[in-house]
């Protein structure tokens, strides 16, 4: 008998809803994951923004928001997206969006998340979600294939790191988060991963990538185990 996983997927919004909600990302999306729960295995999904969240952001900003409103805005959008999602997950997901991890759906179907509350990017959430359902995994899905030494968009020599320990990834994310940042994993999220000991998993959001991920495949992405 297959032993049971418990995992949560941060979905980046640049994955599925960049520059608009991917309705054919979260169909197989939805697939692959139904798939997972209907062989035993509890899942539960954080789903970000995206460009969409960053152009709301922006333009608030122009319009004086302070930080606070800019935050709102762009969790406003992660709640959308979630909401997409579990219309594509139907009868698999719990059709209302948690607002707060305080409310909480029983782990019987998939849950699926937005962001919750200003300062708080979806991998962060997603981290402290994991920790809140005692999920031994957390895959985080974004448009760069693991953690690298600098951005790998910006710095062409920047090296991937195949495995790397909590307090390497903390290191490696150190600086102040802003409404809309768009690093593989920021620094709260790190500090949640490194302080805890979460078994991590960062991909490319890429349907049989994420799979291999949670199915302890060969995906391609960074390894983050261990407290450091």
């Amino acid at each position: 008998m297959v032993r049971e996983l418990r995992a949560v997927v941060s979905l980046g919004g640049s994955v599925a809803a960049s520059p608009m909600p991917d309705v054919r990302f979260m169909r197989e999306f939805a697939e692959l994951v139904a798939e997972l729960t209907e062989r035993g295995h509890s899942i539960a999904v954080v789903v970000g923004g995206g460009r969409m969240a960053r152009e709301y952001i922006t333009r608030a900003s122009e319009l004086g928001a302070s930080r606070e409103v800019c935050d709102e805005l762009g969790i406003a959008v992660t709640r959308i997206n979630a909401r997409l999602l579990a219309l594509a997950l139907g009868e698999h997901a719990h059709q209302l969006v948690p607002s707060s991890l305080e409310e909480l759906p029983p782990w019987d179907r998939v849950i699926v998340m937005g962001g919750t509350e200003p300062g708080h990017t979806t991998d962060a959430v997603a981290a402290m979600l994991a920790l809140r359902l005692g999920a031994e995994l957390l895959v985080v899905a974004t448009d760069v294939d693991g953690v690298y030494s600098a951005d790998p968009k910006r710095v062409p020599g920047a090296v991937k790191y195949p495995r790397i320990t909590g307090a390497e990834l903390l290191r490696l994310s150190a600086g102040e988060h802003t409404a809309g940042a768009s690093a593989v994993i920021d620094p709260k999220a790190a500090r949640i991963i490194a302080e805890s000991g979460l078994r991590t998993v960062v991909v490319k959001g890429e349907i049989p990538r994420i799979k291999a991920a949670l199915l302890g495949g060969e995906h391609g992405g960074t390894e983050v185990v261990g407290h450091g």
